[in-house]
Formats: structure tokens, sequence, C-alpha cells
């Protein structure tokens, strides 16, 4: 008996979901059907590839396996029948961010790309540089976009663009007293993001040798903590220009005139065994014009 493409959809899609009614609905078919064409894919394949147990069904050892394959099969398949429809960009996705990235300049992105494609499903997972990185390494997520530098020789990195990361202080007569030597602030108390943020990673990478004599008082998980933190006196903090730009805006944060500048990279990260769909590619797209427009923007303000 041979094997159809929709089988081996609605085979992944029940391992996925584990629920018969879920598949069913998800392909606008009948849950008999739906069993009907699970069971003649097992056939097919010659082994169980389900327990059902107690009203459950979760895919056994030979299922997973089968779905590991064929999933980059089926999703190829589907690429290469819609390539002459481009214009048509449907499917689920979630996406790895950075923080900085995740909080203040993807989610209007995704936003947009989902008001010109309503049968796109945009979903952010966001954590530190290292820790997005970790996720797609473990094909936890299908793709990362992070600040800095790529800590892995497992993954694909694209360059996305850059971006200058802005010393900041409340002070506004402190800040704008003069243009300072980083050795004039080492003393200060900064607040910084912690170990495994982009930011933070790029800001004392640039400090070189003077990065052990940071007086490093605070570390905080969130960016907004940090710019609550910043309201007290004699603090300062390295930070991203888009996670600052209302603070600027409003008089709540100063940028400090330092000598020295920091900039950081942006990277598209993606394991090398991943299949990029185009719903991916799309998204992808629309977040490479999305930080190369910005950068533009605030060099401009």
């Amino acid at each position: 008996m041979d094997i159809t493409i929709r089988q081996a959809e609605l085979f992944l899609a029940l391992v996925r979901t584990e629920r018969v009614q879920s598949v069913a609905k998800e392909f606008f078919l009948t849950q008999s059907a739906v069993s009907t064409a699970i069971r003649r894919f097992e056939e097919s394949v010659g082994v169980p590839l389900f327990d059902r147990a107690h009203k459950k069904i979760t895919a056994n050892s030979n299922g997973k396996t089968l779905a590991e394959e064929l999933a980059p099969l089926v999703t190829q398949f589907q690429n290469v029948t819609s390539m002459f429809q481009k214009d048509y960009i449907s499917g689920r996705l979630e996406i790895g961010a950075s923080q900085t990235l995740a909080d203040y300049l993807l989610p209007q992105v995704l936003y947009g790309f989902q008001v010109r494609h309503p049968k796109a499903q945009l979903s952010i997972w966001s954590g530190n540089s290292r820790e997005v990185v970790h996720a797609v390494e473990l094909g936890e997520v299908p793709v990362g976009f992070i600040e800095g530098e790529v800590p892995s020789r497992m993954l694909e990195s694209t360059l996305m663009g850059s971006e200058e990361l802005v010393v900041v202080s409340s002070d506004k007569e402190f800040a704008g007293a003069k243009s300072y030597t980083m050795d004039e602030l080492l003393h200060y108390r900064w607040i910084l993001r912690e170990s495994g943020s982009g930011t933070r990673e790029a800001f004392i990478h640039q400090l070189l040798e003077k990065a052990q004599k940071l007086n490093i008082f605070m570390e905080l998980d969130h960016i907004e903590s940090i710019k609550h933190v910043l309201r007290n006196p004699g603090t300062l903090s390295c930070l991203s220009q888009h996670s600052i730009i209302h603070e600027l805006a409003r008089g709540a944060l100063y940028p400090v005139q330092v000598e020295d500048s920091f900039t950081r990279n942006l990277y598209q990260v993606i394991h090398p065994r991943q299949s990029s769909t185009l719903l991916m590619e799309a998204v992808s797209a629309d977040i490479s014009e999305a930080i190369v427009t910005a950068s533009r923007s605030l060099t401009a303000l």
C-alpha cells in the first residue's frame, strides 16, 4: 500500500498534538477519517507508531524516530508545491529572540506581518542570547535572533545588522557635563544584564582590560528593572538604543558622552539541519528590514 503525503501530514500532526480531535479540526476532517488514515499509514510502515493507553495517543519510539526523519521531507515537499504561491504565506512559526529584540523591536514587526498574512501564526520565545542559541541547538525553536557574537560552532549565523550601545544615567547634569573617558567612569555603580546577555557580553568585550576594573554593582535579568534602578544617584548602565528610546525622549534617562564607542552585531541563527520554510524566510526578511530601518532612524536622532 502506498503512503500519501496527506497521511504523512496527519501522522506528524498527531505526533505533535496527541489528539485525533485536534488533527481533525486542523485538517477539516472527521475524527473517523483521521483514525482510518493513521491506521493505514501504520500498516504501510509495518510497525506500531503510537501507544494507545487510557484514551491517550502518544508516539512510541518508532513513531518519534519516523517523525524526526519525515518532518523535513514533508516540509520540503510543501515548499516545492507552494513555490508558485509565494504571496500566500501561512502556518505556525515560533522564533527565539534575545530580550532586547523580543521586547522592543520584534512585536511590532510580527504584528505587521500577521496583518498582511492573516493565515500566519507567529510567537516569540525569549531569553538572553546564550539561552536562545542553546534553544536553537536543541531544536526547541527553529530559528533565533540574537544580539552580540554567536557562542556556538554548531549553528549557521547570518549578520542582520548592528546597533549602538549607549552609556546612560538618570542624572542630566552629570550626563551633559563633559565627554568622559571610561577610566573616569569605571568606579561608578554599574547596573548590567546577567551573564549570557548579548548587551553585557558586547560591552564587556569592548572594554578590553578595563573590564577587570569595572564596578559591577548589580546584575539584573530584565532591562526594565535596570531602568528603574538607574533612578538612584551614582548609577550607570550600557543599554541598546532600541530599549531606551522612549526614556531618552521624555528625559527619564540621558546619554553619557563617552570617548569610547560601543556597538554590537545582530544575528539570525539556525541549525544546519533545520529546513527553511517560506514562512521563515518571509519573517526573516521583515525582521532584517526592520533592524536596518531602526538603526538608520536611531542614528539620525
